[in-house]
């Protein structure tokens, strides 16, 4: 008889982080625990609210693609690659990591679809996509980290200690 053989899927862990520092900060202990940046992605709105001061803003430098410029900046550019993209109803997205593909190559117009349906097609329900996009409409910047089982773990215990919530725990509205 053959023995059967358990294969672990890699599992989507999502942060949300309504303070980008704290979403930098995330970032940093996931590089620091050695999670490989292509595992990891960040997505937000260039510009969450109108009183944020101009040095808080991000920007993709057009010369090498890398998210500069206020919070997240030099730490964006670890993950893999970076796009700003302008999607209707939404406004300017910025994402860096394995989400570049979702917004960045999804088109202009089906940017927010990209998104949903990336997460959607990475194990999450379509009311979790719904609500982290709903998220990041509000201005949340949103950490998303793809590891097996063990590690998954470990990604949600780095994000939850550093201040995020996720669909599950969420704050009551």
């Amino acid at each position: 008889m053959a023995a059967e053989v358990t294969v672990m899927q890699p599992r989507m862990v999502a942060g949300v982080f309504d303070d980008r520092a704290d979403a930098e900060q995330a970032l940093r202990a996931l590089k620091d625990a050695e999670f490989p940046p292509d595992q990891i992605s960040v997505v937000m709105l260039q510009t969450p609210r109108p009183e944020v001061e101009e040095h808080h803003k991000l920007h993709v430098d057009e010369t090498t693609g890398i998210l500069a410029g206020g919070a997240l900046g030099g730490l964006a550019g670890w993950l893999i690659g970076a796009t700003a993209v302008a999607v209707p109803g939404l406004g300017a997205l910025l994402a860096a990591g394995a989400l570049v593909g979702a917004v960045g190559g999804a088109g202009i117009g089906a940017a927010t679809g990209g998104l949903i349906g990336h997460l959607v097609d990475a194990g999450l329900s379509h009311e979790e996509a719904g609500y982290y996009h709903e998220r990041i409409r509000h201005g949340a910047a949103l950490v998303t980290v793809r590891a097996d089982a063990g590690r998954a773990d470990e990604a949600h215990a780095i994000m939850r200690r550093l201040g995020a919530h996720d669909y599950h725990t969420r704050p009551a509205s």
